[in-house]
């Protein structure tokens, strides 16, 4: 059950994204990847490991009073839709790969039809003003950002010598539902979930 309550203030708005969550077994194995790395290079944050998602649609600063229409047309965007299987590929990043603005680990498996969703969400909420980005879609899982430096010992490598290899345990999973959450900044995990879409 969801804690979050958008009724009481319909004139506030709230930074609103669509999303894949990531389940408790590749949180963890992500996270000991990252705490790996971070004994060997410097970032600015580490997403905390309860953060780790799939971004589908950023919908930035949303007026309360719209939510509910908001999750009407999250909801048509699920029918028909089946699950399908991601699993975790290697690492990347955004910006100069020397000192980049991101950190991530990719995602495999059945993207095209990650692909169709996330198109097919875009078009859902088209209709209530909300636009695509600019950028072609590149699903990925956040994990620093902000590079500052390499670890002393480790000044003279590039940043994909000194990260982990692949876990060896279970890197994949079913997704069976996307969810929308809402952005509370200084909290910690600070994404909450304010509704879950399955599919049907």
């Amino acid at each position: 059950m969801n804690n979050y309550s958008y009724t009481d203030l319909p004139s506030r708005r709230e930074r609103l994204f669509t999303a894949l969550r990531v389940p408790a077994h590749i949180q963890n194995s992500l996270q000991m990847s990252a705490e790996q790395a971070q004994g060997k290079l410097d970032f600015r944050k580490w997403t905390d490991y309860r953060d780790y998602h799939i971004t589908l649609q950023f919908l930035g600063d949303t007026l309360v009073s719209d939510i509910g229409q908001l999750r009407k047309a999250l909801r048509s965007a699920t029918f028909g839709f089946q699950p399908f299987e991601l699993q975790l590929s290697g690492w990347g990043t955004f910006g100069l790969e020397e000192a980049p603005k991101v950190l991530w680990k990719g995602v495999e498996g059945e993207t095209d039809q990650l692909h169709f969703l996330q198109k097919r969400l875009v078009e859902a909420t088209s209709s209530l003003g909300f636009e695509a980005e600019l950028r072609p879609y590149s699903p990925h899982i956040t994990i620093a950002r902000k590079f500052l430096g390499r670890d002393p010992g480790n000044e003279d490598k590039g940043i994909f010598e000194v990260l982990p290899g692949q876990f060896l345990g279970v890197n994949s999973w079913i997704v069976q539902d996307f969810v929308l959450y809402v952005t509370q900044p200084g909290q910690a995990p600070m994404y909450e979930v304010v509704d879950t879409f399955s599919f049907s």
